[in-house]
């Protein structure tokens, strides 16, 4: 439980976890702080007006406020679905942080299915801004390999010691049905 503690005082002070999931190893940081999500698309070197990042939410009611609201079609699919290995696209609300907003106006949530991550988003008490750990040049199967290819970069590692999983399904649902737009075999409940 310290552990938890020690990376939520990180996030509160804007720093840079990486950290596992459900699906691939994964960087993340307090969305609510602009300078952070500066440095989170710095360190993947992308633009952060135009990035596709995530936000992992412990639960529906933690996603509620960043979204719109949604259709019943939609909140069953997504519980059928959650926790676990799927992104969902939806349509951005009115809580998302201003400096960060696709053209869009979209944004991706994920419930993970992972020990830690529940533990720690429960004692955060709000979502994390995240994009998996990976470099498009090079494929790592472990998290040491990541690293030291990131070293420096991160204020905070937390491991596992298990290998990375299949990235997550994305599943649009900003209409109904629902656009896969990302298949990465886990299956999904309609």
């Amino acid at each position: 439980m310290r552990k938890v503690q020690e990376v939520c005082q990180a996030l509160l002070e804007g720093k840079i976890i990486a950290y596992p999931t459900d699906t691939l190893f994964a960087i993340g940081c307090d969305p609510w702080q602009k300078r952070s999500v500066l440095q989170l698309c710095q360190i993947k070197n992308i633009d952060a007006s135009k990035a596709n990042l995530s936000y992992l939410c412990g639960d529906m009611s933690g996603a509620a406020a960043l979204i719109r609201q949604i259709d019943k079609e939609v909140y069953k699919f997504i519980n059928r679905n959650s926790p676990g290995p799927v992104t969902f696209i939806l349509e951005a609300g009115k809580e998302v942080p201003h400096h960060f907003k696709n053209k869009r106006k979209t944004i991706g949530i994920r419930i993970p299915d992972h020990y830690f991550l529940t533990i720690l988003l429960k004692e955060f008490g709000r979502p994390i801004l995240t994009t998996s750990l990976s470099n498009d040049d090079q494929e790592f199967l472990y998290p040491d390999e990541l690293v030291q290819f990131y070293k420096g970069n991160l204020d905070i590692w937390i491991d596992d010691e298990r290998p990375q999983g299949k990235p997550s399904a994305v599943v649009d649902c900003s209409n109904w049905p629902p656009d896969i737009l990302r298949d990465s075999g886990h299956i999904l409940n309609f």
